[in-house]
């Protein structure tokens, strides 16, 4: 396509070259003004009817082989053809039949083609470079993604392996009490002992299946909030006053220090969420008859701040908290309630706000987790 836009470029050139040659000859037959010529790169004849050459320009040191035997069967039709000469090397020349003394005449105009040619080896040459230079950045770009896809395969394989094993424990629990009771009658008592067992473990999947949910939702983006004003302290209060019987059974000191009238703009249900899993977490992993301290203030942003005195979080382990299922070995197993996604959710809760996490641990002395929330714009 190039290669025939050029010759189709460089034909046009030699009309219009030949459109005031043609002209001059027309208003005057008899001048030789033809011979006269002798301009770069442009080469021409005048042609009689016969196909005998009239005329020639200085530049041409003999006739173009055009072979061209009867101008009349050109006539009103400009024809172009390629020749090649000894002395210019390959030619593109335009045959132009025209009519002047009553006579019927042809102007051949020819032009080097080696500038066209010249311009098409180096589009191939860059056509050329810019394939391979394509196929080499292709090449780049698949392998990048081919292992982000590969990690993401793997993370996906590792999150249904660590669902399956978190699921695994509540259903053999299940099948256990289930089998021992249809093993043989019980008294009311066991009856009543068994189903309890059962309603503690199907509340355990029903925290894990509604903790997938979640984080599958912030996943994929779809961790829609519908979001209006809401006063943080209020919610932040209930979370806990809910929290508050927990605490009591562990002999555990909730103290506060919440600015009051603090709004954002969230998902009040989302924040009591979010508030509830840093006030369990917290009491969970706290020696009895220790104080648990919730702070709320705001300067440029919300803050609201966990802090416990509880067993801590090694050094190494504080960059893994918030992944789904991962738990610090040989702690207790109170997070199991939760299905190691507590804080996972959290940290979806959390960004979806537009907000971030901060955590200061030291081990055997307690946690500090610190929520940033943004204020709605003024």
């Amino acid at each position: 396509m190039f290669d025939r836009e050029v010759r189709n470029q460089l034909d046009r050139q030699l009309t219009e070259t030949a459109a005031p040659v043609i002209a001059d000859q027309i208003a005057d037959p008899e001048e030789r003004d033809v011979d006269q010529l002798n301009l770069p790169e442009a080469y021409f004849e005048v042609l009689e009817m016969s196909g005998k050459v009239s005329q020639r320009s200085k530049n041409l040191k003999s006739d173009l082989p055009l072979a061209i035997t009867n101008v009349g069967s050109i006539q009103g039709n400009t024809s172009f053809v390629t020749v090649t000469t000894a002395e210019i090397g390959e030619l593109r020349v335009a045959i132009i039949p025209f009519e002047a003394g009553g006579r019927i005449w042809a102007l051949a105009v020819a032009s080097p083609t080696r500038r066209a040619r010249g311009a098409l080896t180096t589009f191939i040459i860059f056509a050329l470079l810019l394939f391979g230079l394509s196929l080499a950045l292709m090449a780049l770009v698949s392998v990048f993604y081919a292992r982000k896809l590969d990690i993401v395969v793997g993370q996906l394989r590792q999150f249904v392996s660590d669902a399956s094993h978190e699921l695994k424990t509540p259903l053999s629990v299940l099948r256990g009490e289930t089998e021992l009771l249809l093993s043989r009658s019980r008294s009311t008592d066991e009856y009543k002992q068994a189903l309890q067992i059962m309603e503690g473990e199907l509340k355990t999947m029903s925290r894990i299946v509604e903790g997938l949910f979640t984080l599958s939702m912030a996943d994929a983006g779809q961790l829609k909030l519908a979001a209006e004003p809401v006063c943080v302290d209020d919610v932040l209060e209930e979370s806990i006053a809910l929290a508050t019987p927990l605490a009591v059974s562990r002999d555990i000191r909730i103290e506060r220090s919440l600015q009051h009238g603090v709004i954002l703009l969230g998902n009040a249900a989302f924040l009591r969420q979010l508030f509830l899993i840093f006030l369990d977490n917290s009491i969970k992993y706290s020696h009895a008859r220790r104080l648990l301290r919730v702070s709320l203030s705001t300067d440029a942003e919300v803050r609201v701040c966990f802090e416990d005195q509880g067993i801590g979080i090694a050094k190494e382990h504080r960059h893994r908290i918030f992944e789904r299922f991962f738990r610090v070995a040989n702690t207790n197993d109170v997070e199991t309630q939760s299905g190691g996604l507590g804080l996972a959710i959290a940290q979806a809760i959390v960004r979806a706000h537009g907000g971030s996490i901060e955590c200061e641990s030291e081990l055997g002395v307690g946690s500090v987790f610190t929520v940033r929330l943004p204020l709605p714009l003024r």
